[in-house]
């Protein structure tokens, strides 16, 4: 804190708190960072507060899910315009069977010229399975152009555009 010139007063500034997220990829990775809770009995990844899978993970008779559906800790979907309806609701129900609240966050993150077409059959299908999910979007993700230069980058107006798609839906 002293070497970003944050003095120790106030004390508030003296620790912070973070989460940390990231995809469950490396299966013995997160099977070495798993541990049993003495005080609930649960399973947690201690690799993160909260784990996701995504395109490459979230196959639903893989290892990945299988890994997750046995640990306790909040759990990310990460979909992109790619995704099923049904699919997703089928991988919420093996994720989170006991539809608990805060179990499974949504991560959108698809284009902003597929969100208004794509994002609305995926809202539709898990109210309508009833699920509990709460949505985020992921607007860097999907945006993506290649500038001439060869860098990647994403141009603020589609982040913006997907932005106000999400909240006129």
């Amino acid at each position: 804190m002293t070497a970003a010139g944050i003095t120790k007063d106030p004390p508030i500034m003296k620790t912070t708190e973070f989460w940390t997220s990231h995809e469950c990829l490396l299966l013995p990775y997160e099977q070495s960072l798993t541990r049993l809770d003495s005080t609930s009995g649960l399973y947690y990844d201690c690799s993160a507060h909260m784990l996701w899978v995504g395109e490459r993970t979230r196959q639903l008779d893989g290892a990945h899910v299988e890994f997750l559906r046995g640990v306790a800790n909040p759990l990310g979907i990460k979909v992109s315009d790619k995704m099923d309806p049904n699919e997703l609701v089928r991988l919420i129900e093996i994720l989170n069977p006991r539809n608990k609240p805060g179990r499974i966050t949504v991560i959108t993150r698809m284009g902003a010229e597929n969100v208004r077409i794509k994002l609305p059959h995926l809202i539709r299908e898990v109210r309508r399975a009833g699920q509990i999910v709460t949505w985020v979007s992921d607007p860097m993700h999907g945006n993506t152009i290649k500038a001439p230069c060869g860098l990647k980058t994403r141009p603020f107006d589609a982040i913006r555009v997907r932005f106000l798609s999400l909240i006129l839906l």
